[in-house]
């Protein structure tokens, strides 16, 4: 990704946007007795777009912004969705494939290890919580949940930022080289006589 004045005030934007939908809408909104979380996908969807940088300033900005909309553990959400953005950023560093799967197994997990690590954070920390196994039905819910957001938060990512991602030519095919056997021999080297 190219980051230009542009690019970065859209990116700002969208951060904006997502955050404020997520505290505003997503969190009020209960299907089956759990709210959907999009913030960790959109870290790792910035991740997979952006790389490992993009992904983690984008992420640490999604946190500290959801931090101060929120009532709960300040900091938690910044180091956690730095990790998220971070990672997904490594994988597409790494493998350079970013399909469907990819961005659907991406929301699940993101949203899932989001969750298990707030939930760690905040009994570490000694914020008033409490952890028990009922949780795990709404833990497999949100993740469900960020599995399907991931492919419409994709495509509108996708589409906002759209001039400034890079695109990577496909790999050309190498020309075959003869196996060395076949190759002619040299010329006999002239005698001095």
């Amino acid at each position: 990704m190219i980051i230009t004045a542009r690019s970065a005030g859209r990116i700002a934007v969208l951060i904006l946007l997502f955050t404020i939908l997520q505290v505003s809408f997503f969190s009020q909104i209960e299907l089956l007795g759990t709210s959907m979380w999009i913030l960790p996908v959109c870290a790792a969807i910035f991740g997979l777009l952006g790389g490992s940088l993009i992904g983690a300033t984008v992420g640490f900005a999604i946190g500290f912004l959801s931090d101060g909309l929120s009532d709960g553990p300040l900091g938690s959400a910044c180091l956690i969705f730095m990790g998220v953005g971070y990672l997904a950023g490594m994988y597409r560093e790494r493998t350079d494939l970013v399909d469907p799967p990819t961005i659907l197994a991406a929301g699940g997990i993101s949203t899932l290890g989001s969750n298990l690590a707030l939930g760690f954070y905040t009994v570490v920390v000694g914020f008033d919580a409490s952890l028990s196994g009922s949780l795990i039905p709404d833990l497999i819910l949100q993740a469900l949940y960020g599995v399907l957001l991931a492919i419409p938060l994709y495509a509108l990512i996708h589409r906002v930022l759209r001039p400034a991602l890079i695109h990577e030519p496909a790999h050309r095919r190498r020309p075959e080289i003869e196996p060395f056997d076949s190759w002619p021999s040299e010329p006999d080297a002239p005698n001095g006589n």
